[in-house]
């Protein structure tokens, strides 16, 4: 089975891909890991100011992202993908997108004190996450001419905003199961 997750920043993917990989017993990748990691090695403590400032001048990391994710998916069967675009790098995937009102993914991704976000409060939050979208858009719009927010793109489309981990786990293997069985 292969599961590609996307959304935006803050709505969830992360702890359901845990999930899926737990009660599926599949092995997980995620492009924002490799992200912030990268944004550490170039210096970057803030991934949106990476994203904006050296990503969109340097197509070549996202590149070579998106290269190793359609590698990933040719080779391996049984995984969840977190990735903004691995609908498209990984068709054959069941395709899920979370999303989750602004002002609660601010304070989620506060809440995380992740090592590359750099916003100390709640509208700093909301602004670097709006900006980052809107940079990541423009970047997958002129690299590939999608929009990764398209929800064409997605099999299974869940507003995480008034839910628990626990209920969008739920709903979301409950569509899984459905689409395997």
């Amino acid at each position: 089975m292969k599961i590609t997750l996307a959304g935006v920043p803050g709505s969830g993917k992360s702890t359901l891909r845990k999930a899926l990989a737990t009660h599926f017993n599949l092995e997980t990748k995620a492009t924002g890991d490799f992200m912030r990691s990268k944004a550490l090695e170039y210096g970057y403590h803030d991934i949106t100011k990476f994203v904006k400032e050296y990503i969109s001048q340097h197509p070549e990391i996202d590149r070579e992202v998106d290269e190793a994710q359609k590698q990933f998916g040719q080779e391996n069967d049984n995984f969840v993908l977190d990735a903004h675009i691995g609908f498209l790098f990984v068709p054959d995937s069941i395709k899920i997108f979370l999303q989750c009102d602004s002002e609660i993914t601010a304070k989620r991704i506060l809440a995380a004190k992740r090592a590359t976000e750099a916003a100390q409060d709640l509208q700093s939050a909301i602004a670097a996450n709006q900006t980052r979208i809107q940079t990541m858009r423009e970047n997958f719009q002129k690299l590939y001419n999608v929009d990764m927010h398209d929800k064409n793109n997605f099999d299974f489309v869940l507003d995480t905003t008034h839910l628990t981990p626990k209920q969008v786990s739920q709903q979301v293997i409950e569509f899984i199961e459905s689409q395997i069985s």
